[in-house]
């Protein structure tokens, strides 16, 4: 029974910030972890609900479904899930496949528009490959004055948007999502790990997305900005992330993931830690 004991408060801590709906949709990361005995906690850094104007984007879906747009962009998983259900909830799903090509980042994205029948024409790489990647890969597509809807976030990526209009497409954009930071709770619960007996402390903090690291960064500068200066080991899925941990808190994440997709992170701060503890 001691030994047990022992076991547990030794296991390897490692905070995973990635909102609520990603995790539920698939996990793969924390499973690949504690299959190897590492304590996975999940505090979401990000928030992700309907557009306050929802009639605004009704009217863009219906324009959409009447051929108004030649192509439709949506960059993550989580954008085509909500997508997907407005479209549905407008009864226009099936108007939208047969008439609008999609573009789309990273395989899972791609994967997802398969999944909900609708035609990949513009597959593009992961937003972590970089921003020049990025380009070249849309340079190869002949979108030139094509009528293009971009729906994101009220913080959807900027450069995104820029690569499509250097390519000659005639853009929308409208808000499909809004992202905010984390709860009440869930900041209360990220500041009590900072607060715990150093053999509870975390040992590593992960980050899919730029946009958690600026809410986690915003949230401990509001709550407890001591801790700051002192953050363990830090974990990017790949390097648009980890240059934005380098931007807000000036340093480089000890761990890069080098795939930008779950499984590689995983298995690279397994590897970490194996060589750490």
């Amino acid at each position: 029974m001691p030994k047990r004991v022992r076991k547990l408060i030794n296991m390897p801590r490692v905070l995973l910030t990635r909102p609520l709906q990603r995790i539920t949709e698939d996990n793969t990361f924390s499973s690949a972890l504690k299959a190897e005995g590492i304590d996975v906690i999940e505090i979401p850094m990000i928030t992700i609900a309907d557009p306050r104007d929802t009639k605004s984007l009704d009217e863009i879906f219906m324009r959409l479904a009447k051929k108004e747009f030649d192509l439709c962009v949506l960059s993550s998983p989580t954008a085509i899930e909500y997508f997907h259900a407005r479209a549905e909830s407008l009864g226009i799903d099936k108007a939208i496949r047969e008439s609008v090509g999609f573009a789309t980042i990273g395989a899972k994205s791609a994967e997802k528009l398969s999944e909900f029948g609708y035609t990949l024409t513009v597959p593009l790489p992961h937003q972590n490959a970089g921003a020049a990647a990025l380009l070249t890969s849309l340079r190869t597509f002949d979108i030139r004055d094509k009528r293009t809807l971009i729906l994101q976030s009220q913080i959807g990526m900027l450069v995104l948007v820029r690569a499509f209009e250097m390519c000659g497409a005639m853009i929308e954009r409208a808000v499909l999502y809004e992202t905010t930071g984390p709860s009440l709770h869930d900041s209360a619960r990220l500041l009590q790990l900072f607060e715990v007996e150093a053999s509870e402390r975390l040992d590593v903090i992960t980050f899919f997305s730029p946009s958690a690291v600026e809410y986690f960064v915003r949230t401990l500068a509001e709550m407890g900005a001591s801790h700051l200066s002192s953050l363990p080991v830090l974990a990017a899925i790949g390097e648009t992330t980890a240059k934005e941990i380098e931007l807000l808190l000036r340093r480089r994440p000890e761990i890069v993931a080098r795939k930008a997709n779950q499984e590689s992170l995983a298995q690279d701060i397994i590897q970490f830690l194996k060589t750490t503890f």
